[in-house]
Order: structure tokens, then C-alpha cells, then sequence
């Protein structure tokens, strides 16, 4: 059911999804509040000597991708990731985990030769990564439900 009024519920529900999978594997999860800018989750280790910072991403492949922002990505560090996650209405959840590091080179470059020879209105444009990155074989089979690269367990 789509209800247009309701859209923000989509973005908080794919960030419970992620708490849940990182606390059913034997990590800690907590979800941010609102206001709190670039991360959406903080999760650790059980033991607390592994802590990365998650971005999540949820969407419904209703769209070229997902939206990462509206400037370059700042590189933040090896602990930073990116959480995409495919709500699709009959289908079983899918989630690719991807450090943010390749996400803002993917990013960038996507865009760049996007803008090449456009207008000053189009370099107002979004930094998106394509689901043709996340379905690709590479993506696959580097990020697709690969918890493990968060280096909690």
C-alpha cells in the first residue's frame, strides 16, 4: 500500500530492518535521533572494541537509485558504511553493505560524467548510486548481504 502522506515511514522502517539484522548476528545497534546528521545507526561489537557508523538507504526500485546527497561526499574513514536497502512489496528484503568510501568515489564519478557538458541548472543534481551498480555481479558479490565487512563478529 503506498500512501504518499506516509513516504518518510519507508526510510525508518529500512533502519529497523538493519538494527535487527546486526543485533540477530550478535552486534549492538542503536538507531540515532532524527536530527542527527550522515548516520542513521551506531553499531559495535559485543564486546564494544568495534564501533562503525551506518548511513541507511531504503527504497523500492521505483527509481534510478538512491539518493546520496547534493554535494561531493566528504571520505569519512574505514568505519563509515552505507546500508542500501530494496523494500519490495512480495520479495524478501535485500540489503547490499558497502563502505562509504565506495560509495562517494562510485558517486562522484557517476556524476561527473553525468554533468559533463550539461547546464548550471542540471549541477544542482543529486549524487545517486544506480541500482545498476547494486545489481551487477561485482556488487553481488562483494556487498549483497555481507554483514560480515562491518567487522563486528
Amino acid at each position: 500500500m503506498k500512501n504518499k502522506k506516509y513516504s518518510g515511514f519507508i526510510g525508518i522502517a529500512g533502519e529497523y530492518f538493519v538494527a535487527a539484522e546486526i543485533s540477530k548476528r550478535g552486534g549492538i545497534a542503536t538507531i540515532t535521533s532524527k536530527n542527527t546528521p550522515d548516520i542513521d545507526i551506531l553499531a559495535s561489537s559485543a564486546d564494544g572494541k568495534k564501533t562503525v557508523s551506518i548511513q541507511v538507504k531504503t527504497g523500492r526500485l521505483t527509481t534510478g537509485g538512491f539518493i546520496v546527497g547534493k554535494e561531493e561526499m566528504r571520505l569519512f574513514g574505514p568505519n563509515i558504511f552505507y546500508v542500501f536497502v530494496l523494500l519490495k512489496e512480495g520479495a524478501e528484503i535485500g540489503y547490499w553493505i558497502i563502505p562509504q568510501p565506495i560509495v562517494a568515489q562510485t558517486t562522484e564519478s557517476d556524476y561527473q560524467n553525468w554533468i559533463k557538458g550539461r547546464g548550471d541548472k542540471s549541477k544542482k543534481a543529486p549524487r545517486t548510486l544506480r541500482w545498476t551498480h547494486l545489481q551487477s555481479e561485482d556488487y553481488k558479490k562483494k556487498y549483497y548481504n555481507n554483514w560480515s565487512i562491518l567487522g563486528l563478529w
